[in-house]
C-alpha cells in the first residue's frame, strides 16, 4: 500500500501493504498549506517565514476529528486535551478522552525512578504540558492503537496563533517518546506498511 498526503499542491504518501488485493494499492490524504512567520529570536526584525502542511486524523472511539500539522521533524502526535484551559487550547478543538470507548491512560516514561504519565516538553518559542494516552488513531482510512500526548497546558505563543489543533511527527521512532508514540512504527509493526516510507508530492 502506498498512502500519499496531498497538500493544496501537496501530497504525502507511506508505502506499505494491508492485504493482496490492496497491494500497490494508494491511500490519498488532503492537505492545506499555510504560510507562518517564524520568529528566531523574540524581535520582529528576525521573523522567518516557514511553510506548514495540515490535515485530518481521528482519534478513538467513536472517531474524534483533528487537524494537524505533519512534521517530518518529530516523532510525537500532540492534540489538545479537555482538561487543558490555556488560551491556546480554548482556541482549538480537544480531545475528550472520556467520550472514547478505546481510550486508556499510558505511561510517558519514568520520573524519578517511578513510572509517570506526565511530561513537559520544550519547543523553540513555548511548551506543553500534558499525559499520555493509548487510543486508535486514524489517517487516511489507515488505522493502528498507538499513544499520544494529551496537552493538559499549551503556551500562548506559538500555539495560539495556529490554524490547525496539533502536531502529528512523521520522524524515525528515535524522537519519539518510544516505539508506541510512534505512528509509523505502529502502523509498521501492525502490517500495515511493508516498509516504513511515506512520500510528498508537490504541485502548483
Amino acid at each position: 500500500m502506498q498512502f500519499i498526503f496531498l497538500a493544496s499542491g501537496a501530497f504525502l504518501a507511506l508505502v506499505g501493504t494491508i492485504s493482496a488485493e490492496r497491494l500497490g494499492s494508494a491511500v490519498t490524504v488532503p492537505l492545506s498549506r499555510r504560510m507562518l512567520t517564524e520568529e528566531t529570536s523574540g524581535t520582529a526584525s528576525e521573523r522567518r517565514p516557514k511553510m506548514a502542511y495540515y490535515g485530518e486524523v481521528t482519534l478513538g472511539t467513536p472517531p474524534q476529528r483533528f487537524v494537524v500539522v505533519y512534521d517530518t521533524g518529530s516523532g510525537n502526535l500532540i492534540v489538545p486535551g479537555s482538561e487543558c484551559y490555556s488560551h491556546a487550547c480554548q482556541m482549538h478543538k480537544r480531545f475528550r478522552a472520556d467520550l472514547s470507548n478505546t481510550s486508556r491512560p499510558s505511561v510517558c516514561g519514568m520520573y524519578t525512578g517511578r513510572p509517570s504519565n506526565r511530561l513537559m516538553i520544550h519547543f523553540g518559542t513555548g511548551h506543553v504540558r500534558g499525559k499520555c494516552i493509548e487510543d486508535e488513531i486514524c489517517i487516511g482510512g489507515l488505522c493502528t492503537a498507538a499513544h499520544f500526548i494529551e496537552a493538559t497546558e499549551e503556551s500562548n505563543k506559538p500555539f495560539s496563533s495556529f490554524r490547525f489543533d496539533g502536531v502529528l511527527g512523521l520522524s524515525l521512532s528515535t524522537l519519539s517518546r518510544s516505539n508506541d508514540f510512534s505512528i509509523m512504527h505502529q502502523l509498521s509493526s501492525r502490517h500495515s506498511f511493508k516498509q516504513r516510507i511515506f512520500s510528498v508530492f508537490l504541485s502548483s
